[in-house]
């Protein structure tokens, strides 16, 4: 007797032991499965891959009217088994299904088995019957939960493990119908819940010739499901080179009997309008006087890792999308996207994107040099020319007219860095040589402004130290000047009046690139702390244009902020934990409220009113993207958005709270079967 005590004592011990490691650390299961879709069409198969420490494994299908069990052995403590074919899948009534994966525990026997017993077939533990698999007094769901029941009984060692699938009806959508001219790349896009890698049959044929026959067919080809989010996506891009100006209909067909996507799309001659282009009235440049120093207003302070995030409605379009190429840069403005990419062959493609229509143009093809910096505004498009092969030619700017379609270079010898457009001005940083006068340790970047109408370009104002990072808008230019690389300030200039400011860090922080738009102007501010890499606290500094009233974003502490954008009401930028790319946030100006994360990860952002566009990428299969994101609706308030996220994160404390009890009591019964024997 005092031997079984002692050994209750120590099991329980034991027991309490595991809880408290299964509430740090959550251990490798022996048992692991998953299905191959969750959430499964029809006539697609189901299939199941996972691991065990023991010889087999039996599976358990349990759903609406649909009872089955299966068993296999496995190979190398894995298992891989198409548990439903195509053909069943097509057959099975929407909704949910249980799987209860069992495997034989360490005496290479299942516990359960099943038996028929007149019309029924019956769960059998030990020659004993449980109960009847497919009673149609029984709701399916409490089946599966007795069966899952029945497995955990303590003197069962076979593991175990519940999941569920949903089937339901295949679809195809198509989300984006574009409309063009004879001529255009036209980019089709939508989601579906087929999987990722099926391949879907196009066609294009006349919109007269309903149903069309074989020689009424325009264009074909196939679409391969690309891996997405909550749902699966696709995209093709049309070449309509050899279509005339008709109505055309685009078909997406899964198969016989399947799922069909269908819409109508016209091509017609008239261009489409262009906005017109901001007038910015170009003042004498000249040399500004003493500069006038301002340094931000200090924040209320956020706690870190308590803030409470509202959620913002948004819609999300893929552009563009590449797998053999790089996207470099990327700007918007109006209804206008544009970008540059290098490709495999070390050159760079320049594209334009008219929103409205979906249209997209290539205005540059296999250039032989690197483009990393580009701007929009208007009617034009400046990008940067770094030549890479041709060293006898000079760089310079690339310029295109987005309303005749003129293409040029405007050859500088400034050794141009990054550029920035509003309207007719083109604001670049470049080595500004008039004023080395022979002496190399003047040789400073400046801020030089270029006009197209005149083509005239000056040199905004001189400072001591590098001014580069340019950005401009509204009638000010902003750029950060740099001199020792630890004590950056960030410049904004009036155009109109030609004064200006300059924003002065304090002690121990620098300031990075400005962005421009909306009213503000708006930079990074790092803390820096030189016994350590990189900066400890990272704040977001807003000036307001005009005004030049400076304050600080009430953002709770973290150093991993970069390249903020500024348009309408709001303000973004990138934020991660030290990895390449990071989840993009968003901050409501107007309510003066962090709204959060509204996207998980991208770069190259910007920013124009209620238009964001970022780039992504998924590195393992070399894919290169481009996204559109469309601010919608009414914002909630802040009391709302408290008591939303404080109901998320009570619900989510409680799931976890729920899972550790769940994992103890998992870790005793094991302990006590144990101790049984």
């Amino acid at each position: 007797m005092p031997v079984r005590k002692n050994a209750r004592s120590y099991g329980a011990c034991c027991a309490l032991v595991a809880l408290c490691l299964c509430a740090a650390v959550i251990p490798a299961a022996a048992l692991t499965a998953q299905v191959s879709q969750p959430i499964l069409p029809k006539g697609v198969p189901l299939s199941i891959t996972g691991q065990t420490d023991f010889p087999g494994v039996a599976v358990w299908i349990i759903g609406k009217n649909y009872y089955e069990r299966q068993a296999f052995t496995t190979k190398n403590d894995a298992f891989t088994e198409e548990l439903l074919s195509a053909e069943t899948t097509r057959e099975l009534a929407s909704g949910q299904y249980f799987l209860i994966i069992e495997d034989t525990g360490p005496d290479a026997k299942f516990a359960l088995d099943t038996a028929e017993d007149g019309d029924q077939t019956m769960v059998w533990y030990q020659g004993m019957p449980l109960f009847a698999l497919d009673d149609p007094d029984t709701i399916y769901s409490d089946t599966a939960m007795a069966l899952s029941e029945a497995l955990d009984r303590p003197e069962i060692d076979d593991a175990s493990m519940k999941m569920v699938f949903l089937v339901e009806e295949p679809w195809i959508r198509i989300d984006q119908t574009p409309t063009g001219h004879p001529g255009d790349l036209l980019r089709f896009s939508g989601s579906t819940n087929l999987p990722a890698g099926r391949v879907i049959p196009f066609s294009i044929y006349l919109a007269s010739a309903n149903p069309p026959g074989d020689d009424d067919v325009a264009a074909s080809g196939t679409i391969e499901v690309v891996k997405g989010g909550s749902h699966n996506y696709w995209y093709v891009d049309v070449d309509t080179g050899d279509l005339d100006s008709e109505t055309y209909v685009l078909t997406l067909d899964a198969g016989s009997g399947f799922c069909t996507a269908t819409t109508t799309f016209l091509l017609c001659d008239n261009r489409f309008t262009l906005p017109p282009t901001p007038g910015i009235t170009v003042v004498p440049l000249q040399e500004g006087p003493e500069e006038v120093s301002s340094q931000p207003a200090e924040p209320e302070p956020v706690p870190a890792k308590t803030t409470t995030y509202a959620t913002i409605p948004t819609t999300d379009d893929l552009i563009y999308t590449t797998d053999d190429a790089v996207i470099w840069c990327s700007a918007i403005d109006g209804e206008y996207v544009t970008w540059a990419e290098k490709t495999e062959d070390d050159e760079t493609n320049i594209y334009l994107y008219h929103i409205p229509t979906g249209t997209t143009r290539t205005i540059i093809e296999g250039a032989r040099y690197h483009t990393f910096t580009m701007d929009i505004s208007g009617d034009h498009i400046a990008w940067r020319i770094l030549r890479t092969d041709e060293r006898t030619v000079s760089d310079g700017i690339g310029l295109y007219t987005i309303s005749n379609g003129r293409v040029e270079e405007i050859p500088f010898k400034y050794h141009i860095g990054g550029i920035a457009m509003d309207g007719d001005l083109i604001a670049f940083s470049g080595v500004d040589w008039s004023a080395a006068d022979g002496d190399d340790s003047r040789i400073f970047r400046s801020i030089f402004l270029h006009s197209i109408s005149t083509g005239t370009t000056e040199v905004l104002y001189r400072q001591s130290g590098h001014q580069i990072e340019p950005a401009i808008g509204g009638g000010y230019v902003a750029w950060r000047t740099t001199e020792d690389g630890a004590h950056d300030t960030i410049t904004i200039y009036s155009l109109a009046d030609a004064t200006h400011i300059t924003l002065t860090p304090p002690d121990g922080a620098h300031y990075a690139a400005p962005a421009v738009g909306g009213g503000r102007a708006v930079a990074l501010l790092h803390y820096l702390n030189f016994e350590t890499p990189g900066p400890y606290k990272t704040e977001v500094v807003t000036t307001t244009l005009p005004g030049m009233e400076t304050t600080t974003l009430p953002l709770p502490e973290t150093p991993e902020r970069a390249r903020p954008q500024t348009g309408g009401a709001w303000i973004v930028w990138e934020e991660g934990d030290g990895n390449s790319s990071g989840r993009i946030m968003v901050y409501d100006i107007q309510q003066g409220t962090l709204l959060g994360q509204i996207t998980p990860s991208g770069w190259n952002l910007d920013l124009d009113d209620n238009h964001l566009i970022f780039t992504n990428g998924d590195e393992l299969r070399g894919i290169s993207s481009l996204w559109l994101t469309t601010f919608t609706g009414e914002q909630p308030s802040p009391g709302e958005t408290a008591a939303q996220s404080g109901t998320n994160v009570l619900a989510d404390a409680l799931l976890i709270g729920f899972g550790v009890v769940i994992a103890g009591i998992a870790a005793a019964a094991v302990l006590w079967k144990r101790e049984s024997r």
